[in-house]
């Protein structure tokens, strides 16, 4: 028996394919099941979410035609071919009202619940590795098609776009979600950007070595990679949070240390207790590799990676996640949004 959901999936590329607009069989269901999980984390309804989904890739998206044309081109839809949108594909009429509010102009579907968790969940779509295929081979969604270019981005202008993206989400579980996508876009930039770049200026002295084993940190793109290393012990648990961090390097831009302000009590309670002795000039790390201290008084963590002499300084608001394992940190990732 064909459910609800299969019937909206097949008439919405039905009727997309009949009036030649733009569509994605995989994109489409990747977009609802995004939407139905975001709902459900806010509180909504997941079905009803899904349902929205394609109802607003039927009727919603912008200067795509939805209806025959006219003898002043395509004709806007009605309200009466939405309902009749949603009653052929046996979508029950106790949901119509909270569907049809995506299509009206005021209040815009950002307002509206389910309209924030579709438009979440289109963003988060891009941010994933097929998103990233389809939007590199021409596919993707116009918002971050670069103005009057070629439909495919080039690979930085797509980092940029999805960074913007990224704080433009409207819900909270999107943005959770984001932080584990954003992840694979940073790292895919850096590597872009270190191999792309790779010989360009012979004459330029090649990049300083790391502070410690496993730390990585691109400028360019703000993101930073460090692993304590050490035989793995337990499962791995994630702590996410957006804070403030310091980061220090000395005269050869090696990183010395990592400063988080305002860490989460989860964190500070698996490390070990330090006192702020440190000048802020001065690394008191000793050996090759990281060491983590948190000052409970204040939520304060601070991680050395090498001995040295500060010399500049990169502060700035970042995403961050730390994951434990055996009561000790063993992960640390984060990107830097906005530095001074």
């Amino acid at each position: 028996m064909t459910s609800m959901i299969e019937r909206l999936h097949d008439h919405t590329l039905t009727d997309l394919a009949a009036l030649a607009a733009p569509h994605d069989s995989g994109h489409l269901a990747r977009t609802a099941e995004l939407a139905g999980r975001i709902a459900e984390e806010s509180g909504l309804a997941a079905g009803t979410a899904r349902c929205a989904a394609y109802l607003y890739h039927r009727f919603g998206l912008p200067d795509a035609p939805h209806g025959p044309a006219g003898p002043d081109g395509p004709v806007a839809p009605s309200r009466a071919d939405a309902v009749d949108f949603l009653s052929r594909s046996g979508v029950p009429d106790a949901l119509h009202r909270d569907l049809l509010t995506l299509l009206d102009p005021d209040p815009p579907a950002a307002e509206v619940p389910y309209g924030a968790a579709v438009l979440d969940a289109e963003r988060i779509d891009a941010m994933g590795a097929a998103g990233l295929h389809r939007t590199l081979a021409g596919g993707g969604p116009r918002w971050h098609a670069p103005a009057g270019r070629h439909p495919r981005p080039a690979l930085p202008e797509l980092y940029e776009a999805l960074v913007r993206t990224e704080r433009e989400l409207l819900t909270e579980p999107a943005r959770r979600l984001a932080a584990d996508r954003m992840d694979l876009v940073h790292r895919l930039a850096a590597d872009y950007r270190a191999e792309a770049e790779l010989g360009r200026h012979p004459a330029e002295a090649g990049p300083a070595p790391t502070a410690a084993p496993g730390v990585s940190w691109d400028p360019k793109s703000g993101f930073l990679h460090a692993a304590t290393g050490g035989p793995a012990a337990g499962p791995l648990v994630r702590i996410g949070y957006r804070g403030t961090v310091w980061l220090t390097f000395d005269d050869r831009d090696r990183l010395l240390g990592i400063d988080l302000y305002d860490a989460p009590a989860a964190l500070v309670a698996v490390l070990p207790p330090g006192q702020q002795h440190r000048y802020f000039w001065h690394s008191t790390a000793r050996g090759a590799g990281m060491a983590w201290w948190a000052d409970p008084a204040t939520c304060h963590v601070w991680i050395t990676t090498a001995p040295g002499l500060a010399h500049h300084r990169v502060v700035g608001a970042a995403d961050i996640e730390v994951g434990t394992r055996a009561d000790r940190p063993a992960i640390l990732r984060l990107h830097v949004q906005a530095n001074r």
